[in-house]
């Protein structure tokens, strides 16, 4: 047993209603961590790249890591991973707030689930022990409805709850799956992999503790983590105003995403920033377990059209997505279509995308009022927003169509509409602007996932967010590609180790330090590590995920950014006539790598330094 796991799965066949325990893969988690890298070894050896990511043979896996409940601010995360029913590859999401560490506290350190349940099912884990329940009842209810129907049911107004709402039974392929009031397996689709199980939702109460190592050595490093918090303005930022504090500051130096990505401007965004936010709905701030810097948001609307709306508020991407991106200016309508998103179970970012998607399309007449059900797409219409968030959750009329994401919504639509479906292998683009911060250009390229921005966070030492302890000692200028391969694939792997550790980013990027995240693995495990390992251990993972997306299909012309990144400047802001100047970062990226640039799969060489069996690629 090494400390900070539980050294147990669950293993689930829905098909024959079973539940099995099988032993964690010490060797494994050594090189691995956990999290989403545990979850793509155990992808890579399950689930052939052929597989329908809606079929009874695909895998969900929700792995825990080592980090995960031991009270470290931020360790209270968990990825899913499977194939993906949006992209066709390796798909994955991460989500914290209380679920995961129960998860652990019940005695398992991840789940895996395959089959398909003849008729909707939960699956209940208590205290060591799991069994799968009728869901009938439970089938056709919102997020909120079934976590707090289960909580009655089972007697326990504490009890965890990961589950799908009607977007997920519908295999919406924007899907989320929901846990804790408003947290999100987001993107990638990996709520209609569940709903396509029958799997409505895991309910989970533990009493144990996860073990740890060294308890006088953790305690110092919990200590440093608190006080490192404690001191950062960021994460003092981050409490008094949450993710969505800085949306007008991003706007003024053009990270702002804008019309669809067509302007570089926004004079609406203090309207829709986290300190107006703090000034009129904000209620209180919501943390995860353990963590001090409570950057969630609890809202309510007193007054407006949207008056009597309280709960989880929503977060920077959501706000910028559902706001600017669509040019909604009305912060309550932004709330609203969250609380949609939370209930029905999408993902905020694909559908304040594939939204702003529609409006450019209505508005070079592609498609009229016929097409929308009545629905008057003009840019900032937020009552149209929220309409359509609604359709989408539900799978009906025109929000069938855009339920199936952007690269499908346009192949539908057609009439040259492909060329706004702004993706990157499928998923659709966060809100930071890859013409603006040239960095986040070839880390969407590149991303394992699809275009994702919290996979490879480099532009935060273009933001001036400095890192010495790996030689980053100066801010590099987000208008130039020199040297953002290398800190692309810097920032990836350090990205891919915390979602392995499951340690949430917050903590640590412009806060701690990976120097602390070493100790502290140290101090839980007993096992040595130091920031090189860290590095080591996260380009391990990296190099997986992307060895499954080439058994996938994926070769370097799926490497890419839309157009309107790479060919069309900006026509007004503060990163005005600037693109993305991809292809001289991509070759230089493929050599640091180790990947063929003719193919990009890792070369054998890569391979064989990685120490894994990795069979099936050339």
């Amino acid at each position: 047993m090494i400390g900070g796991y539980m050294g147990s799965l669950l293993r689930v066949d829905l098909s024959k209603e079973r539940v099995d325990t099988e032993p964690l893969d010490f060797e494994i988690a050594k090189k691995l961590f956990g999290g989403s890298a545990y979850g793509a070894w155990l992808l890579y050896k399950e689930v052939p790249a052929s597989v329908d990511p809606l079929s009874p043979e695909n895998h969900l896996i929700i792995m825990t890591g080592p980090f995960t409940g031991t009270f470290v601010p931020g360790g209270t995360r968990a990825s899913a991973v499977a194939k993906s029913p949006l992209t066709g590859i390796f798909g994955e999401a991460s989500s914290a707030g209380f679920f995961p560490s129960e998860l652990k506290f019940a005695g398992f350190d991840g789940i895996v689930v395959e089959g398909r349940a003849s008729s909707p099912l939960y699956l209940k884990i208590f205290n060591g022990r799991a069994e799968v329940l009728d869901a009938s009842h439970l089938w056709g209810l919102d997020t909120f409805e079934t976590m707090e129907r289960l909580r009655i049911e089972l007697g326990d107004p504490h009890l965890r709850v990961a589950c799908i709402g009607p977007a997920g039974e519908r295999l919406v392929k924007l899907a989320a799956i929901i846990n804790d009031d408003g947290r999100a397996f987001g993107r990638t689709g990996l709520g209609a992999v569940m709903g396509s199980k029958g799997l409505k939702a895991i309910a989970v109460r533990g009493r144990m503790r996860v073990p740890i190592a060294n308890k006088a050595a953790f305690g110092e490093c919990l200590k440093a983590f608190r006080d490192g918090i404690a001191k950062a303005p960021r994460a003092q930022s981050f409490r008094q105003y949450g993710t969505a504090g800085g949306v007008e500051v991003f706007e003024h130096i053009g990270n702002l995403p804008i019309k669809n990505w067509r302007k570089g401007s926004f004079p609406g965004a203090s309207k829709i920033t986290g300190s107006t936010m703090a000034k009129t709905i904000l209620k209180a701030p919501w943390a995860c377990l353990g963590c001090p810097i409570a950057c969630g948001r609890e809202i309510e609307v007193k007054e407006g059209p949207y008056k009597g709306l309280k709960g989880p508020g929503p977060e920077y991407e959501t706000i910028a997505m559902l706001g600017s991106m669509c040019m909604n200016e009305n912060l309550e309508s932004i709330a609203k279509a969250n609380d949609l998103c939370n209930r029905y179970g999408i993902d905020t970012i694909s559908t304040g995308a594939v939204i702003a998607f529609a409006m450019e399309c209505y508005e070079r007449g592609l498609i009229d009022t016929s097409d929308t059900g009545g629905i008057d797409l003009e840019w900032g219409n937020h009552e149209a927003i929220v309409r359509l968030t609604e359709l989408i959750g539900r799978r009906e009329g025109f929000g069938e169509i855009l339920g199936k994401g952007v690269f499908e919504a346009s192949r539908h639509i057609g009439k040259g509409s492909e060329a706004f479906a702004i993706h990157v292998k499928g998923l659709e683009v966060p809100a930071h602007e890859p013409r603006r911060f040239k960095s986040m250009g070839l880390a969407y390229a590149t991303s394992n996932r699809g275009a994702c921005h919290m996979q490879g966070l480099a532009n935060c030492i273009e933001r001036g967010l400095l890192m010495p302890e790996y030689g980053l000692n100066e801010a590099l200028d987000g208008f130039t590609i020199e040297r953002k391969p290398e800190v692309v694939i810097l920032y990836q792997n350090l990205c891919s180790a915390l979602d392995a550790l499951c340690l949430c980013k917050f903590p640590v990027f412009g806060v701690t330090s990976f120097e602390l995240v070493a100790k502290a693995y140290e101090a839980i495990t007993g096992l040595p590590m130091d920031k090189e390992g860290i590095l080591e251990a996260g380009d391990k993972a990296w190099n997986l995920k992307r060895a499954y997306n080439f058994l996938c299909g994926i070769r370097t012309k799926d490497d890419s950014l839309p157009d309107r990144f790479t060919k069309e400047p900006l026509p007004d802001g503060f990163a005005k006539g600037q693109v993305c100047e991809l292809e001289p970062m991509l070759k230089r990226y493929y050599e640091l790598r180790g990947w063929n640039p003719d193919n990009g799969s890792p070369n054998k060489a890569k391979i064989s330094d990685l120490g894994l069996d990795l069979s099936g690629i050339p």
